[in-house]
């Protein structure tokens, strides 16, 4: 029906007021800050922390301590289990 861009701008909406939605699940006992989901969809492109604090305009120690921070709160030993972790428990959009 169209309805695809009201759809995402909704599940935008929730996730930034971190409200819960049915069929969208959302990490419990942690929630990240709005740079650390930042920081988490450009580390599951692959990016380095070099290459993420250039496009976020942040020093490389900047993008360490989200990154280590996110790992923490996702209780994920690296960088692609947290991505892992995080896609299951519905905090990134494929």
């Amino acid at each position: 029906m169209g309805a695809k861009p009201l759809a995402d701008a909704v599940r935008a909406l929730a996730r930034r007021a971190r409200l819960d939605l049915p069929g969208v699940r959302r990490a419990t006992t942690s929630t990240l800050t709005e740079r650390e989901e930042e920081v988490l969809g450009l580390v599951a492109q692959g990016l380095s922390n070099r290459q993420i604090g250039e496009r976020l305009f942040i020093s490389t120690k900047t993008v360490s301590v989200h990154v280590s921070n996110l790992l923490a709160k996702l209780g994920a030993s690296g960088r692609a289990e947290a991505v892992s972790l995080a896609h299951q428990r519905g905090l990134l959009e494929v």
